[in-house]
């Protein structure tokens, strides 16, 4: 209905005379669809920006919630995918409440489709349990100048199994207000055909030192790909981030059983430039990237060397964690999880003078792969430098340096990074079948793999 009623609008523009008929004529035949108009549905994206409004997407909706981890059990650094009927796969959801005060929380599981829309699959169809749970595993911050209470889930477990495939959205709330406290993606697959992935520096001319090509090939291994350009959908995604996926591709040719997806230019992506490194295990010594720590206001505080624009440096290898972290405190054994402390970590960015065209922030896992105020940088005049700070868990963080500019919404992530066909990234292919009949996409594969191989 709003869609319609704005499309109204534009031909009122275009036909002003007769803009009164135009509008008595909408209102007299719509008058009846009001009644059954969900007002709900209607206000949705005038609720985008509310904290209330549910986003199927990695999101944190309580001010004071930091350091939400979701991973398989045991690999903190490793994609949120996990297989369908494995007894052995499992994932781990880690969050801390900055917070003395102990909440009631539940969990819920919400079925998406491929573009990460909500399936019309009901709880019951894919859940064998409760659709919601409550959230019972806690423990408190312990020798910690922050206190908070550290939170943790495993799913599936006992009271909720999952029974289909396809791209999940784990959901925590509130059990007494039912306001929303954090979303977080997640994947599931059967793991029912032959993906061959390989990775190479991109073959269009103008992409070669930048880009890096996904050409794969799919093996339908017996499982019926009746329309695969209609009823199959792929996503690539680099470095298991969704913040930029890669989609829309139709295999180039389908011989036999074997769809051909080996393309010169639709299929690359930048390879970026390895991620800069912030080590902060340790408050009583300076870590990788670390110039000082200190201790002031009750909080321990670590000034991050100077950082320099890499745009017009030649590609330098460095080992890094593809944008990611994990938390650990080398002061109690390497248990982070409560008894890691949080740090004030300023961050600068060598500048001889502000840029007129835009802003830059301080991006990666540590920002939930988002362009956030938070970590939006400002200009010294007197060091010559942006600056920023981020309230973060003692651990090893990544992050790069982006750019937006003015009147933009896409990141640029090579005005200060510049892009490296030789840089080392994580590729997922994920491969997605709508069978004839059915309401819901099932995740067929998902195969991940790593470009250059190094030892």
């Amino acid at each position: 209905m709003a869609k319609a009623f704005a499309v109204l609008l534009r031909l009122t523009s275009l036909i002003p005379k007769r803009k009164d008929l135009l509008l008595a004529a909408f209102l007299s035949a719509s008058i009846p669809l009001f009644a059954q108009f969900n007002i709900d549905e209607a206000q949705d994206e005038d609720n985008y920006y509310d904290d209330s409004f549910i986003r199927l997407e990695n999101f944190i909706y309580y001010p004071n919630v930091r350091t939400v981890m979701l991973h398989p059990k045991g690999w903190p650094l490793s994609p949120p995918f996990i297989q369908l009927d494995d007894p052995e796969s499992f994932l781990e959801l880690h969050f801390d409440i900055l917070d003395s005060s102990l909440g009631n929380f539940m969990y819920s599981l919400i079925h998406c489709d491929h573009d990460w829309q909500q399936s019309e699959l009901d709880p019951q169809e894919y859940i064998n349990g409760p659709p919601e749970d409550f959230l019972n595993e806690y423990d408190y911050s312990r020798n910690t100048y922050q206190k908070y209470i550290h939170y943790t889930l495993q799913i599936p477990n006992f009271n909720m199994r999952i029974t289909r495939s396809g791209n999940y959205v784990l959901k925590v709330f509130d059990s007494d207000t039912k306001a929303l406290v954090l979303t977080r993606r997640f994947c599931v697959t059967e793991d029912i055909l032959n993906v061959d992935v390989k990775v190479k520096q991109a073959t269009m001319v103008k992409q070669r030192y930048s880009h890096q090509e996904i050409d794969f090939t799919i093996a339908s291994n017996g499982y019926d790909l009746t329309n695969p350009y209609q009823d199959l959908h792929v996503v690539i995604l680099q470095n298991h981030s969704w913040a930029n996926p890669l989609t829309g591709l139709d295999p180039r040719f389908v011989k036999q059983n074997v769809l051909d997806y080996d393309y010169d230019g639709p299929n690359a992506m930048e390879g970026g430039n390895e991620f800069r490194i912030l080590d902060i295990k340790n408050t009583r010594f300076t870590g990788m990237g670390v110039e000082k720590v200190t201790y002031g206001g009750g909080e321990n505080h670590a000034y991050l060397e100077a950082d320099k624009s890499r745009l017009s440096q030649a590609y330098l290898q460095n080992r890094d964690i593809n944008g990611w972290f994990f938390i650990q405190n080398d002061l109690f054994g390497g248990e982070g999880h409560v008894s890691a402390d949080y740090v004030t970590a300023h961050f600068s960015l060598r500048q001889q003078q502000a840029l007129r065209d835009g802003d830059v922030y301080v991006y990666g896992a540590l920002t939930d792969w988002k362009i956030k105020q938070e970590a939006k940088m400002t200009f010294n005049q007197v060091a010559l430098q942006y600056e920023s700070s981020l309230y973060i868990k003692q651990g090893i963080y990544n992050y790069i340096y982006a750019f937006v500019k003015d009147g933009q919404i896409e990141p640029d992530f090579t005005r200060f990074e510049g892009s490296h066909f030789q840089t080392e990234n994580e590729y997922s292919v994920l491969v997605y079948h709508r069978q004839l009949g059915w309401d819901y996409d099932r995740l067929l594969r998902i195969t991940t793999v790593t470009f250059p191989q190094r030892d």
